[in-house]
């Protein structure tokens, strides 16, 4: 495949952006539409996602942390096979919104009520798993990919500095946890789904 710099991808369009569902709710229905349809309009992931709201000029980080243990034979130190014992795939966000959603991921097991314009939240001792479907959506001009996360919990939150002159965001990393579920009829666990209309995603002899 020869150099092709229209194949450089720089994911901040403006109908990027990171989508959960409510905690409890049943893993979201596979597969979600694509980002745009046949007008060019935009078409969220689904009615049962919402989204986070803006996001930090630093966008959002996807990580993978892999653990690889090496087995080595006696004749030469050599190492004859090698296993996978961890495989976590995350996304690290700072969101910029003060928003239902962005609290409920904030402080999970808690009660939010709303009653006239006031809203309480009583914040408890997280008890169990917050799990929730996401969904991360990068736009390049027309160029798109939709990340589909079958089931995510909050795995880390960051400090919350409220600093004179600077915007307050709230940091947090996301979690993918593998759920099995059937893709092109076959059952198998999966952490998450990429879809795109990127030509340059597409193999040979497709």
């Amino acid at each position: 495949m020869a150099k092709n710099s229209d194949n450089a991808r720089a994911w901040y369009g403006y109908d990027s952006g990171l989508w959960v569902t409510m905690p409890g709710e049943p893993v979201a229905a596979f597969p979600l539409p694509p980002i745009y349809d046949e007008n060019g309009q935009f078409q969220p992931p689904g009615d049962e996602f919402y989204e986070l709201g803006w996001l930090s000029e630093d966008g959002p980080t996807q990580g993978r942390e892999r653990t690889v243990e090496r087995f080595r034979g006696w004749q030469g130190n050599s190492i004859v096979r090698t296993a996978v014992t961890e495989d976590d795939h995350t996304v690290q966000v700072q969101a910029l919104e003060d928003n239902w959603v962005v609290q409920q991921l904030r402080y999970p097991d808690s009660i939010i009520t709303t009653t006239g314009d006031l809203t309480q939240t009583v914040v408890v001792q997280q008890s169990g798993e917050d799990v929730r479907s996401g969904c991360l959506d990068l736009v390049d001009g027309g160029t798109w990919k939709r990340i589909y996360i079958p089931t995510l919990v909050v795995d880390e939150m960051g400090d919350v500095p409220h600093t004179a002159g600077e915007l307050t965001m709230y940091e947090m990393t996301l979690l993918a946890k593998v759920h099995e579920m059937e893709v092109d009829g076959v059952t198998r666990g999966v952490a998450l789904i990429e879809n795109t209309n990127n030509p340059a995603m597409i193999m040979p002899g497709s």
